[in-house]
């Protein structure tokens, strides 16, 4: 494949992700994908890989598939990936040394569409274990704000389906259960909004009278 090949068989992909994925944002609410050597994968090819229909995040080359312990079932479709691959040459007439970038794309298939034996079955679920953890630890500086918020205001999250909101009077913030927001970024979006309404009514408590 040319690099307009590739660029065309990049794009339609997405086109296809985004026609079929319902809301855009979901991509953005995933445990990044990896590689059977651990890489994982980031910006293009998140995309690429956001939409399948896999729960594994895992997966390889047809090598690196072989190479642990495993076989491509007969019939399976491969996604295309690419990365850019840096070259340093050196310039004879100048004497620097001048880099260049020169794409590259590989075929991968999710571990799901391999057979594995013992060995590969766990390195698999230690890696979906690993982008699992990864996701989380993202969200640990948020969590650490909420927990650290200075004068706290208690919080009483519940299943219902109510707005989120602060009293003043009771000193409350009243948020719906974590599990119902489409992502962990609106839910801490909403509460830090909850928090500014506690510390505006602490600043200016008589707007709040």
């Amino acid at each position: 494949m040319n690099n307009a090949e590739v660029y065309a068989a990049i794009t339609e992909k997405i086109i296809a992700n985004l026609e079929t994925s319902g809301s855009w944002q979901k991509f953005w609410d995933l445990p990044s994908p990896v590689s059977l050597n651990g890489h994982f994968y980031r910006g293009i090819n998140y995309l690429i890989l956001s939409n399948d229909q896999f729960k594994s995040r895992v997966y390889g080359t047809f090598g690196q598939i072989r190479a642990n312990g495993g076989q491509v079932r007969k019939g399976e479709k491969s996604t295309l990936i690419v990365f850019w691959k840096k070259t340093d040459s050196k310039n004879a007439s100048t004497g620097e040394t001048d880099s260049k970038f020169i794409l590259r794309y590989y075929h991968i298939f999710n571990s799901e569409q391999a057979h594995f034996d013992d060995t590969g079955k766990q390195k698999i679920a230690e890696l979906d274990k690993a982008t699992i953890d990864r996701k989380s630890a993202q969200y640990v500086p948020a969590e650490q704000i909420v927990s650290g918020y200075k004068g706290i205001p208690e919080i009483h999250y519940t299943n219902l389906d109510v707005s989120p909101s602060y009293s003043p009077v009771a000193d409350l913030i009243t948020m719906p259960s974590e599990n119902q927001y489409a992502t962990a970024e609106d839910f801490f979006r909403i509460i830090y909004h909850e928090y500014a309404h506690n510390a505006a009514s602490i600043i200016m408590p008589h707007r709040f009278c």
